[in-house]
């Protein structure tokens, strides 16, 4: 069980690398057009509060679709005790919060290069940033999630 542990936090954290990379990506984009670009709609700021409001919304969102992907293969596991469907769900579910949390910075890069404000792309990258940080993989987490009452808990074979 060890070994799938360790495999499966590798690779999640293999894949939210990548999304965090991304932003990183987004950022080069931004720098590389060389400053503010000019507007190509003068209605900029209500456009910034309505994507404000969707970015919002959908991180309000993250966490509750997160535990109701979770919930049911949670179920199977506690009975079955088999790990791999459980597995591959957290997988699922972190590649879903990740993804989301990417729209939020691609939310912030096109109203960049519509409104031509680098202050308020800077705003929502930083906030997907910061979700992604906070939801990164750790194997607490994931041994956490493989916990069964009544046994004893999986002890640690390497340093992560």
């Amino acid at each position: 069980m060890s070994n799938a542990v360790e495999r499966h936090t590798q690779r999640l954290r293999v894949i939210c690398a990548a999304f965090l990379t991304s932003l990183g990506l987004y950022a080069g984009l931004v720098a590389a057009l060389g400053g503010p670009v000019r507007p190509l709609l003068p209605q900029g700021e209500a456009l910034m509060w309505g994507f404000a409001f969707l970015a919002a919304v959908n991180l309000v969102t993250i966490m509750p679709l997160y535990r109701v992907m979770l919930a049911g293969p949670r179920r199977v596991f506690a009975v079955g005790q088999q790990p791999d469907r459980l597995l591959a769900a957290h997988l699922a579910a972190h590649v879903t919060a990740f993804a989301r949390l990417e729209a939020v910075a691609l939310l912030g890069l096109v109203l960049y290069l519509l409104a031509g404000r680098e202050d308020w792309f800077a705003v929502f990258t930083a906030v997907a940033a910061l979700g992604m940080v906070i939801l990164w993989p750790r194997r607490a987490k994931v041994v956490a999630l493989l916990a069964v009452p009544g046994t004893p808990p999986i002890t640690q074979t390497s340093p992560s």
